[in-house]
């Protein structure tokens, strides 16, 4: 679902939290700015996009703009994080058009693990950040610019090595990894379960038990939430009849279009489209 809370209306949010019980995403999950998302404690399932990704303690993930994510309980009920969410034009006078900063949100390695060192040093900058949200002393938007870019920086002077980290995953992971993918590549095509679990060699019942253990997502709300997205964009960028969007993103049908999505976003197609600033 495209958020509509507080935190994702500001060019910069910071929160750290602490989870003493089950915590999972409740649905599809993503936003129109950059996310750091940094593991204090615990272990996490962290699904974006197609790939399903183990998180430990002292993990950095990084979410793109537009990707879909959502986290999930690994085994273990209790975690605490910091989340950073910002937008380009919080940091954009201290960006150098040399250094892209936000290069290292195209990566495909969504999650970097750093050694005790490297953790050190990134919580204390979190941390350092957590603060000035909180007090909100004289300046402190541009000390919390400041220790932004200077996490990024870190970051992307050691892309390279953290893009050699190789994580273990499953083989149902990847297969589900798969499955996601099609999906992605697929959505404007008549989809069935049964027709990608005949794809791939598997019954439906399975494929419909692994896919919700492995992202956290139905298959039906996954595959709803990449044809929302593409009509999202659709109804923004162009001039299409919501029947011809309904078409083009996979739907069979305008009524069944306008369900889904209002239930996705909140609102029908032609009142998304005529609101300003989403």
């Amino acid at each position: 679902m495209e958020e509509t809370l507080k935190e994702y209306e500001q060019p910069f949010y910071i929160a750290r939290h602490k989870h003493d019980s089950t915590f999972n995403m409740k649905s599809c999950h993503y936003h129109n700015d950059f996310e750091i998302y940094y593991l204090l404690d615990g272990r996490r399932n962290y699904f974006i996009q197609n790939k399903v990704y183990s998180v430990v303690k002292g993990d950095i993930v990084l979410i793109n703009i537009q990707d879909i994510h959502k986290t999930m309980d690994s085994n273990n009920s209790v975690h605490e994080r910091i989340v950073i969410n910002f937008k380009k034009e919080f940091i954009a006078p201290l960006l150098e058009d040399e250094d892209d900063l936000l290069s290292c949100f195209l990566s495909d390695h969504k999650v970097i693990n750093l050694n005790v060192t490297e953790q050190s040093f990134v919580q204390s900058i979190l941390l350092k950040m957590v603060e000035e949200d909180r007090r909100k002393p004289k300046g402190y938007l541009t000390y919390e610019k400041i220790l932004l870019t200077e996490l990024l920086l870190f970051i992307n002077r050691n892309m390279e090595k953290f893009d050699e980290q190789q994580r273990y995953r499953s083989s149902l992971q990847n297969k589900m990894s798969e499955v996601a993918l099609y999906l992605i590549e697929n959505y404007k095509k008549k989809i069935t379960l049964k027709q990608v679990a005949d794809e791939f060699f598997i019954t439906p019942s399975h494929l419909s038990r692994s896919f919700k253990k492995t992202t956290g997502f139905t298959f039906i709300e996954y595959l709803n939430s990449i044809r929302i997205k593409e009509a999202q964009k659709l109804l923004k960028g162009t001039r299409k009849s919501v029947m011809e969007i309904s078409e083009l993103a996979g739907f069979e049908s305008q009524t069944h279009f306008g369900r889904v999505f209002k239930e996705v976003t909140g609102l029908s197609p032609l009142q998304y489209r005529k609101r300003p600033g989403i």
